[in-house]
């Protein structure tokens, strides 16, 4: 549970070799590709050419194809997997003879479908525009100049209309009307001369009309509504191809895709790489642990033709000049890495530091029990997350990903729900199974384990509860401050571990004061010696700054005059006190959402006892019952969730993680989901 040793590699292999070297990379997931850092130039690897990107990536031999494979996926719809098969290779000459023959039917289809979506686009604009001027008492012979639309009204013979359909092409709707030989022809304004001259071809004859005629002619009307028709009745038809289609093609689509992926993100990473005309260089990053098989692997697929060498971080000179990051590749069981979001979300540990998702995972979940213990809701939450885990639910199946953590909670509510013998906010149910627990763990039955609902009988064991929940925030706060003495030692910063807040300066004031109250707990007397134990750290702290360059070895100027000085020295006293004060009871939420969750429990089944008298008791009760377990499950159980990731952020993680680092990002094949 650690963040990996990261290892910069430098690859520098032969042209002809680079792609079954990319190819085995992106197989393994382990290298990922350095940014070049412009502080220097590039060392010449020979050829004089020195810097210059590969020229085959210059234009990208694939770029035809792979635009074919991501408009066969919006043509049809195909649905693009999660991830790509194991063992997909870059595509061969067969493979790209298959995409030939695959996109012929892709594209055909799509003429179509593109071709019939245009009609009915015409066909309703040239109704619409009939309809309009048909309102209109102008004479019919200015349809041309006052519309958008052309219209020929006429007569072909059978032989020559059916020649003339294919050369008028989906610009032009040519529809038959009642009269035997009887069409109409409607077009753009700007197409007319040329639907003329492929009329007066096939021997139209227009139809006549008066000299005075005003409006549209009927024919025209009922033509485009009959086109309409058929035209959004073949859309139909259509749809039932495309999905009939999307099922032949759909497997053979990705398995081209994603070997076509492969291909593009090959393509895309020699665009970046450096070399001359024989040689190539590859430079990035990759676990130090993986370093030696994928060495041997490389060797073995170039036959020898490469140089593989190997940096530390502390050796690479942009690394320690600040110019370029080491990426953070953690390795954790599986229960601790489904917490890692929840880290990351915060910051990144930077590489080097502690990695603080385990420690994370098992304070969310001993946070969420005590604050939501419940055997019964407890048992729901963990019912969820199995449902999760399982996909018994499709519509959240992308929160999958949650699942663990809310097994995680379930369970720990559970825990806590026996402890406290409440099920479904009832305290009563579970006493005689309490009674036999209690009885053999403690020797003497009781009716649960830990009784916090207020009164009397109960003040001093809330009072402990409390209590823990302070030794709880104490170990949590310590840890936090421990982990950035470690990180800043770890950076080279050994004043700042010492001298901050957070450092061991902060540290010490707290254990001493924490020390201090447990004394007069406890009956012992503060001293003079607790003077000492509080202000020396405080004194520290207030030249911090002046300290630390002194231990880190670089020189602190401080011009702000005496005045100043006094202010801030005053301001750091005030902070420390109220800060270490806010962030060791801000843990005693934990115990008020823990003493709130048993009283709006008792409250539920008080309300139920006050109408158990009446003529409709027992619904009434059983609606109280329902009604409030969901307002528990639901409401109470967010903002229990909110108070734990708060508690971990600002209580735990703003101790430490204060310098954010960048997460590994190997280089891999995937489908673009664009």
């Amino acid at each position: 549970m650690s963040i990996l040793a990261m290892k910069k590699v430098e690859i520098v292999a032969m042209r002809r070799d680079i792609d079954t070297i990319l190819e085995a990379l992106g197989a393994e997931s382990c290298f990922q590709i350095a940014t070049p850092v412009q502080h220097g130039q590039a060392e010449d690897l020979g050829g004089g050419d020195v810097g210059r990107k590969a020229e085959a990536a210059k234009i990208s031999p694939l770029a035809a194809a792979l635009d074919r494979v991501k408009a066969a996926r919006r043509i049809l719809g195909f649905e693009v997997p999660e991830f790509l098969p194991a063992g997909i290779r870059m595509p061969t000459s067969d493979d790209e003879a298959r995409l030939d023959r695959f996109w012929t039917k892709v594209a055909a289809f799509d003429a179509e479908s593109r071709a019939n979506v245009d009609k009915i686009t015409r066909a309703r604009e040239a109704l619409e525009e009939a309809r309009a001027f048909g309102g209109l008492s102008l004479p019919w012979t200015s349809l041309d100049q006052l519309s958008f639309i052309s219209v020929r009204i006429g007569h072909i013979e059978a032989p020559a209309l059916a020649e003339l359909k294919p050369r008028l092409g989906a610009k032009t709707l040519l529809m038959p009307a009642d009269e035997k030989n009887l069409v109409v022809a409607v077009t753009t304004k700007s197409g007319r001369f040329g639907l003329d001259g492929e009329l007066a071809k096939a021997g139209f004859v227009a139809k006549a009309f008066q000299a005075d005629f005003k409006g549209i002619p009927a024919e025209l009307p009922a033509a485009l509504e009959k086109e309409l028709s058929l035209l959004e009745a073949r859309s139909v038809e259509i749809e039932r191809r495309r999905q009939e289609l999307k099922a032949e093609l759909e497997a053979e689509w990705q398995e081209l895709a994603a070997s076509f992926a492969v291909a593009e993100a090959i393509e895309d990473a020699k665009e970046g790489l450096e070399g001359s005309k024989q040689a190539l260089r590859l430079v990035g990053w990759m676990p130090k642990d993986r370093i030696k098989a994928v060495s041997e692997r490389i060797g073995t697929l170039s036959e020898g033709r490469v140089a593989f060498r190997t940096f530390s971080p502390r050796e690479v000179e942009s690394v320690r000049k600040g110019e370029e990051e080491v990426p953070v590749l953690t390795t954790k069981p599986f229960y601790f890495k489904n917490f890692e979001r929840m880290v990351n979300s915060y910051g990144v540990p930077s590489y080097g530091s502690i990695d603080p998702t385990p420690f994370v995972a098992v304070f969310f979940t001993i946070f969420f029990a005590i604050m939501f213990g419940d055997l019964g809701q407890g048992f729901l939450v963990f019912a969820a997350g199995i449902a999760l885990q399982r996909e018994l639910i499709p519509s959240l199946k992308k929160w999958k990903i949650f699942a663990p953590i809310v097994i995680a909670a379930g369970a720990g509510s559970m825990v806590m729900g026996l402890l406290t013998g409440s099920l479904f906010s009832n305290e009563k149910v579970l006493e005689p199974l309490e009674n036999i627990l209690t009885a053999f763990f403690l020797g003497h039955a009781e009716p649960r384990f830990l009784d916090i609902l207020p009164g009397a009988k109960t003040i001093g064991t809330i009072m402990i509860f409390f209590g823990v929940t302070l030794v709880i925030g104490v170990v949590v706060n310590s840890l936090g401050l421990i982990f950035y003495m470690v990180n800043k030692i770890r950076s080279g910063r050994v004043g700042e571990a010492i001298f901050a807040k957070t450092g061991l300066c902060g540290a010490f004031f707290l254990w001493w004061a924490i020390g201090m109250g447990v004394r007069v707990l406890l009956g012992g007397k503060l001293g003079w010696w607790d003077g000492i134990g509080l202000g020396l750290p405080i004194i520290l702290l207030i030249f911090e700054e002046q300290l630390a360059g002194i231990v880190d070895g670089h020189k602190h100027h401080n011009d702000d005059g005496a005045f100043a000085n006094i202010i801030k020295a005053v301001v750091i006293v005030i902070e420390t006190f109220s800060y270490y004060s806010s962030v060791t009871l801000s843990f005693l939420r934990i115990g008020a959402f823990a003493l709130s969750h048993v009283v709006l429990s008792f409250v539920t089944f008080k309300m139920i006892d006050m109408v158990g008298n009446t003529g409709l008791g027992t619904l009434w009760g059983v609606l109280i019952f329902i009604i409030f377990n969901v307002i528990i499950l639901v409401l109470e159980g967010m903002v229990v969730a909110i108070q734990v990731v708060r508690l971990q952020y600002y209580e735990f993680l703003s101790k430490f993680v204060t310098e954010t680092g960048k997460l590994f990002a190997p280089f891999r094949f995937n489908l673009s989901k664009e």
